[in-house]
């Protein structure tokens, strides 16, 4: 695999909270001219099928790698796992995500319901809205606050009213990392920490090996040169795989690099290999 291999394994849509559609993604992937992305939605695989078949369509599209990103929680800490490799086909995995989505609909709807009352001009239509029909999370709320112009931008949304102890915070009602890795697993997917250096968990990696984790996100639009490397040889020292990627959200979002990280070319034939997959013609 040549060193001028460019891949993105943490790529979002509208079928969480991206602001483009998995098609648009897929478009702005293959001008950007990267090899393969992964499709990783919070709670969801709904984007998939539309990116696999726009993929086929696409000129100079990249591979595209089915993916998620599950939200579990550890000693009231958000640990996010993404799975790769998952089959979004897959009947008794999509029931679980269904459980999934109406638990994000009603944090959704709580939080609203309290913004409302408190004299802030939203409503639930209109956040279900700017959520295109996918998961539907705060980041939508935080769209929806904007919109109405009762905050300036996302960030602030976040860190005055639906930020972890800020006075419209609900928590998830979610699994653990464990039954998230287990979920990826029986799946048929690879399970990996997410970003670790964002949430502070990485001393939990050991913690899930047990349970399948079989990965870290060393390589993260948020994680710096030191954070990356520590984060690699601790997946070195526990025989796990490295990932990486932007986390890529929107062109309007703070993560609006898609393929913008630096990621090693050999990360993706690792991933491959761990999926038992063979390496794809690139």
């Amino acid at each position: 695999m040549g060193a001028d291999v460019r891949i993105d394994l943490h790529v979002h849509t509208t079928a969480s909270d991206g602001t483009l559609t998995p098609s648009e993604t897929v478009a702005l992937a293959a001008a950007k001219g990267l090899d393969a992305i992964a499709i990783t939605d919070h709670d969801s695989v709904e984007g998939v099928e539309e990116a696999l078949s726009a993929a086929e369509s696409t000129e100079h599209a990249p591979i595209v790698i089915p993916g998620v990103e599950l939200s579990s929680v550890h000693d009231d800490r958000d640990v996010h796992i993404l799975g790769y490799f998952v089959d979004h086909t897959n009947p008794a995995f999509l029931n679980q995500l269904e459980d999934l989505r109406q638990a994000r609909l009603g944090r959704a709807e709580t939080i609203v319901t309290a913004l409302s009352n408190a004299g802030y001009a939203i409503d639930l239509p209109h956040v279900l809205a700017l959520s295109s029909g996918g998961a539907v999370g705060r980041s939508h709320v935080a769209r929806a606050l904007v919109e109405q112009g009762m905050v300036t931008n996302v960030t602030e949304a976040f860190r005055n009213l639906l930020g972890r102890k800020k006075p419209f915070y609900v928590p998830k009602d979610v699994r653990t990392p464990a039954e998230a890795v287990k979920l990826i697993r029986e799946a048929g997917g690879v399970a990996v920490l997410a970003h670790p250096g964002v949430t502070g968990c990485e001393h939990l990696a050991r913690c899930f090996i047990s349970s399948g984790l079989e990965g870290i996100e060393a390589y993260h639009s948020e994680h710096d040169d030191v954070t990356s490397q520590r984060c690699a040889s601790l997946a070195n020292e526990l025989g796990l795989i490295v990932t990486g990627g932007s986390d890529f959200h929107g062109l309007d979002s703070p993560n609006d690099d898609i393929g913008g990280t630096a990621v090693p070319p050999g990360v993706l034939f690792e991933l491959y290999r761990r999926a038992g997959r063979p390496l794809p013609p690139l």
